[in-house]
């Protein structure tokens, strides 16, 4: 939907500068103040990961329109994507929060501990089927329909109907910051390894990985859902 993100649907703030300032936040906490990023950013319960989870909240609390208005979806089966993905949200939300453990502190069952690498109640952390292969899916989704999709379309001058199923499916331009960050945040670790980095690079990049799928994840349904809002205005006038 490039032809109408012209008029960036969602605001500047949330889908360009608070991508740029969080990556400015984790590059100058942890050059500056590395005792706080090893404390509030690294840790389990701190800061990072907690704010991935409210950010999957917010990310959830705009789908939750998608669903409640799925009528006015230009394509109904557009509604099963929308699900698949908003499902995949909360099976994220869930499990970098444990399920509630980091937050309420409960024993994990004995039949977890012994299966789960970190002796948490979740269940990523027990096979890389559910950890490693679909970060690797999203990521490779991010860097296809984020960047190389829209950049092509842009290129070629390529523009969906305002309100197709395509505009509707695809991640529109405001996706593009974001996804630019989920997609090349691992690849100094992979060149170089992260031994052969700075100090303040040095990072848990799976992690700082996570916390921009969400903010990702946001501002996808945000999208769809001002788009959507939109559509059913016009329905209804």
């Amino acid at each position: 939907m490039l032809g109408n993100d012209s008029k960036h649907e969602l605001p500047q703030w949330l889908w360009l500068w608070l991508v740029v300032g969080l990556v400015a936040f984790q590059l100058l906490t942890r050059f500056f103040f590395p005792e706080i990023a090893s404390a509030q950013l690294e840790s389990e319960g701190g800061i990072s990961e907690n704010g991935t989870v409210i950010l999957l909240i917010f990310a959830l609390s705009a789908f939750g329109y998608i669903v409640v208005n799925r009528a006015y979806l230009p394509n109904r089966k557009l509604f099963y994507w929308f699900l698949l993905t908003g499902l995949g949200c909360f099976f994220f939300a869930g499990e970098e929060a444990s399920w509630g453990q980091h937050w309420f502190g409960w024993e994990t069952p004995d039949g977890f501990k012994g299966l789960n690498d970190q002796e948490e109640t979740n269940l990523h952390n027990m096979s890389s089927w559910l950890d490693q292969k679909p970060r690797t899916l999203v990521e490779i989704g991010a860097i296809v329909g984020g960047i190389l999709y829209p950049l092509y379309r842009r290129f070629k001058s390529r523009e969906f109907e305002e309100f197709s199923w395509q505009a509707f499916f695809w991640p529109s331009w405001v996706c593009l910051p974001v996804a630019l960050v989920i997609g090349l945040v691992k690849i100094p670790h992979r060149l170089v390894g992260t031994e052969n980095l700075p100090d303040f690079l040095k990072m848990n990049a799976s992690e700082v990985q996570e916390g921009f799928v969400a903010l990702g994840f946001l501002i996808y349904f945000l999208s769809v859902a001002v788009r959507l809002y939109r559509l059913k205005n016009q329905s209804l006038a």
